[in-house]
């Protein structure tokens, strides 16, 4: 290719140039959009998938442990008597009272047993306005399963409570034939607490797509698929879902679709995330809804990345070759006659300056594209951590509520089991904070000088979200008082200290924690109070010891005010605490002043 030749393409290459790069940077940051978006969406998925495998494992085994228990109730005497005299008061109230008992002490809803044509002869609610003795229940399909098959499940709305529920039927049977069937009605309140908990919005669907769990109450009772007529009509036979419109189900005003026969599947314009795993062996299902926003903007980032850094290699290239195009004019002019030495170097001066202009741009255009860069991997570290974070304490909550229920049922195996689970859990978040603080902090030890506003400052930052969420009011009245201790210890007191504080507070509309600090001599004297229920004086000087706790059973290991004070008396301090006359709890936590210390 002769010179001429080389400048008659020029021209045409420089007109379309701009229009070619713009398509590639486009083209390029489409596909890396859709690669980057899927593979998050996998690792979304893959994550998803455990804890919903993690939950449906935990809700089965809560179910299933409630399945001998009534053959077990069965074989008492007083029930047997009950079915076969059915016409004596004594032998009924007996049998009454006896279920009464061990509805008590088994937790369960309600415990009845039916004679052989379906009529309730004693039940454990038999002195309650919903009792159900004198009920017939021969419709419901319990109690024709237990008979036909030997065992008989329902979940159901009750229909003399209105209280939705798993039922477990088993017949009763003696030498002369079939004397009734036993039934016991387990309430789901723990399974839907725990949902409810759970970062994402779960739900459980039963074998005809009907939700009958939820974390958001608003889905109780709606319907991902239209009901089949069959199914519809045995609904209505039965009863299972008195007085609710079964509708199709909305997730924040988008359709979820007609079934979830997808293990994975997008919906809303790709805007959230369904998964679903079954649920035992009963063709239930346990799903979970995710937003997936922060794949989108990851991915968007990703693409802006890709886009910018293609533009930079291309307009570095174009750069390159309007130099060299340059260096060919430059050639030939020097070539040409002298008369036209003067017109040239005008037009060289103004390519030069156009140049300039150019690399101007691609510095900015590079400067943009590293910053892009920074924010992807900085989205891509705080979504990582985020959801690795999450998932260990979510399954952590899961399996110690667990253990407590097996413990109490004898299932010391299960129970081990759990530990071991909790045990790697814990050990996996922990080495994750470990990590973290290691990246972008050094926490000392050592006593030294501390700003008591910082402390308190950065134990907000683990304990505000859980505020906002408990709707408690928070007033802080602290100056800038220095305090002898160390900082990531001290913070984990505050942490404790609102932590248990925001605890008594949570059901209450009127929540206030107050936190002042004053400053006697030496001394720097701080106050935490909240004005709950206050605790008995009778426990009160047992707070600060290992394993006491006033929460409810298997929500608290009594080590926080323990560990509390422990780190109290490492650092020289002292810590009490009063009940207020006015209600409410006051810890007092003493510590040394470090401007007094020499």
């Amino acid at each position: 290719m002769t010179l001429q030749d080389v400048k008659s393409l020029l021209p045409l290459r420089s007109r379309y140039l701009f229009a070619v790069i713009v398509l590639l940077c486009g083209l390029m940051g489409y596909g890396t959009y859709r690669l980057i978006f899927a593979a998050e969406i996998e690792r979304e998925a893959t994550r998803n998938r455990q804890h919903l495998e993690t939950l449906s494992l935990t809700i089965s085994a809560t179910l299933q442990k409630y399945d001998e228990l009534p053959l077990v109730i069965a074989q008492d005497r007083r029930i047997r008597e009950a079915l076969e005299q059915p016409n004596r008061a004594a032998v009924l109230a007996e049998a009454n009272r006896y279920l009464e008992q061990i509805n008590q002490i088994l937790g369960t809803e309600t415990i009845y047993a039916m004679n052989e044509h379906g009529l309730t002869l004693v039940s454990s609610n038999w002195n309650k306005p919903d009792s159900y003795v004198g009920d017939n229940y021969a419709f419901r399909p319990y109690f024709a399963d237990a008979i036909g098959q030997g065992v008989g499940k329902f979940y159901g709305i009750g229909i003399a409570s209105g209280k939705p529920g798993y039922y477990i039927a088993y017949p009763i049977r003696s030498d002369r034939g079939l004397l009734g069937v036993i039934t016991i009605k387990i309430g789901l309140v723990e399974i839907q607490r725990a949902l409810a908990e759970t970062k994402s919005d779960s739900i459980v669907t039963n074998e005809d797509g009907i939700v009958i769990l939820s974390s958001a109450p608003e889905y109780r009772y709606k319907t991902l698929r239209a009901i089949e007529p069959t199914a519809a009509e045995r609904i209505a036979t039965t009863r299972q879902f008195s007085g609710q419109s079964l509708e199709l189900m909305e997730y924040k005003g988008t359709s979820v679709g007609n079934n979830m026969t997808e293990a994975v599947r997008l919906f809303g314009g790709n805007r959230y995330l369904l998964q679903s795993v079954a649920l035992g062996n009963r063709g239930w299902q346990i799903a979970q809804v995710d937003d997936t926003r922060e794949a989108r903007n990851y991915a968007l980032a990703s693409a802006l990345a890709a886009g910018f850094g293609l533009g930079f290699l291309l307009i570095s290239f174009s750069s390159v070759y309007y130099r060299h195009r340059a260096q060919l004019e430059k050639r030939e002019i020097y070539a040409d006659i002298d008369a036209k030495i003067a017109e040239r170097t005008i037009e060289l001066t103004s390519r030069v300056a156009d140049l300039q202009r150019a690399e101007s741009v691609l510095r900015q255009t590079r400067d943009e594209a590293v910053q892009a860069g920074k924010m992807a991997v900085l989205g891509q570290m705080a979504a990582g951590i985020t959801h690795e974070l999450s998932q260990p304490l979510s399954a952590i909550q899961l399996y110690a509520g667990n253990t407590r229920k097996l413990m109490e049922a004898g299932r010391l195996d299960m129970v081990g089991e759990n530990i071991d689970n909790i045990n790697a859990l814990v050990v996996r978040a922990g080495n994750i904070l470990s990590e973290l603080k290691s990246l972008y902090r050094n926490d000392p030890t050592t006593i030294e000088p501390l700003s008591l506003p910082s402390v308190i400052s950065h134990a907000l930052l683990v304990m505000r979200p859980f505020i906002e969420k408990a709707g408690v009011t928070l007033d802080v009245r602290v100056a800038d008082q220095r305090v002898m201790g160390s900082q990531g210890k001290l913070e984990q007191v505050f942490v404790n200290l609102l932590s248990n504080a925001v605890d008594v507070l949570r059901d209450r509309t009127d929540g206030r924690v107050e936190i002042s600090a004053e400053t006697l001599g030496s001394e720097v004297v701080v106050r935490v109070r909240d004005n709950g229920p206050g605790i008995p004086e009778a426990q009160r000087k047992h707070v600060f010891e290992p394993f006491f706790t006033t929460k409810p059973s298997g929500q608290g290991l009594g080590l926080g005010l323990a560990i509390t004070r422990f780190i109290v008396d490492a650092v020289g301090g002292r810590i009490d605490c009063v009940n207020l006359p006015d209600g409410g709890l006051e810890f007092t936590l003493t510590l040394r002043n470090a401007d007094e210390v020499s």
